[in-house]
């Protein structure tokens, strides 16, 4: 197995071996918390005055760093939404774009973009959600993103994704997700955790999404479920699971069944923010992964990265996810002769979760702004 790139995590744990890093770091963290506090409590005296759109706004967000599961959420969230004859456009930062961040690009039929200016994240979600003609917009100004979505694309409901710390725009509903197996309470805030606030900040949720319960124990589920229930007693508690459906074969836009690779060697190649649920989910589909790469989440491959992959995999199945292939370079095909396969995975709601989410979202959306 590899592991390649610049691994934030491991380095923290470095500097944690020993008092002078661990004091460090935590006073550090002390710093970070006082900054959010602070910043929150400007918004709520109206120091600072919180933007509104003339749609309602349903903000998905974490309240920690790594992967929540927040993107598939996001996707099953504005196809609902569409369903019911809603016009969701969906608002991103578009984390690593190479273009000026206050600038908005817009992801939409007869537009024109690159990833370098839209991010992975956003083409990822825009090419998802094409068929089903939800815009995707990216830029650091969400109330300029989300006017651009209602005057320009028609938009009646903006979708803010990744935005719970963002107080500079006003929303209807805050929707947040936590990883059933990080759970939050016995973390720290950044950089000493991973925690991008303290855990009260969940009392400001309209709804808290419990993901990636197939990984976990019920015992735990139920008492990370108990623990908002302490923070936020009116918070809607949906659990959910993320299933594989098919691999799709990128060169033939082709589904393929799950049970090729069953009992079968493959590698696997990543780079999001929780690589462990993606290997996780090929070892459950009885794969044997004979080598592993993980990149920094977000990392955008080189072509000599992956001539190195070609090289190593001695001609097995390379497997990796929608957001990773996103990033493949130009020419990928030349490189890889063996062939990619995308691990397409769907998100299940477990006992009546979606009726939950769905009623916090129609609630929201049928709200004035």
């Amino acid at each position: 197995m590899s592991a390649r790139g610049f691994d934030a995590a491991a380095a923290r744990d470095r500097i944690k071996a020993n008092f002078a890093g661990r004091l460090a770091l935590g006073g550090l963290s002390r710093v970070y918390s006082s900054v959010i506090a602070a910043r929150r409590g400007l918004y709520s005296a109206g120091l600072l005055r919180s933007a509104k759109l003339p749609v309602p706004v349903i903000c998905f967000g974490n309240i920690s760093s790594g992967g929540t599961g927040k993107t598939s959420t996001v996707i099953a969230a504005a196809q609902e939404l569409v369903k019911l004859g809603r016009r969701p456009a969906i608002l991103l930062r578009g984390y690593k774009r190479r273009s000026p961040t206050r600038r908005v690009v817009i992801l939409a039929p007869g537009r024109a973009f690159t990833l370098d200016e839209t991010g992975d994240e956003a083409l990822m979600l825009y090419r998802t959600l094409e068929k089903d003609g939800v815009p995707v917009l990216v830029g650091a100004d969400r109330r300029a993103s989300g006017l651009a979505a209602v005057s320009e694309l028609g938009a009646d409901v903006v979708l803010m994704d990744d935005g719970f710390q963002h107080f500079a725009l006003k929303r209807d509903a805050d929707i947040v997700l936590v990883n059933a197996t990080a759970p939050f309470l016995s973390d720290r805030v950044l950089p000493y955790g991973d925690l991008r606030e303290p855990p009260a900040g969940l009392a400001r949720a309209r709804a808290v999404v419990i993901s990636h319960c197939e990984q976990a124990s019920q015992a735990a589920v139920d008492g990370l479920a108990g623990e908002v229930r302490r923070l936020n007693p009116r918070a809607e508690i949906v659990e959910t699971m993320h299933a594989p459906e098919f691999f799709l074969d990128p060169a033939t836009a082709r589904p393929v069944d799950l049970n090729l690779l069953k009992g079968r060697p493959a590698v696997a190649l990543s780079a999001i923010g929780d690589p462990g649920s993606f290997e996780g989910a090929l070892r459950r589909l009885k794969i044997d992964l004979k080598q592993i790469w993980r990149y920094p989440d977000h990392h955008a491959f080189t072509k000599a990265e992956l001539a190195a992959a070609q090289e190593t995999r001695a001609g097995l199945p390379l497997i990796t996810t929608y957001k990773d292939f996103a990033r493949f370079p130009e020419g990928w095909q030349e490189i890889l002769p063996g062939g990619v396969l995308i691990l397409s995975v769907k998100i299940v709601f477990l006992c009546d979760g979606w009726k939950k989410l769905v009623s916090v979202m129609t609630e929201a959306a049928g709200s004035k702004a």
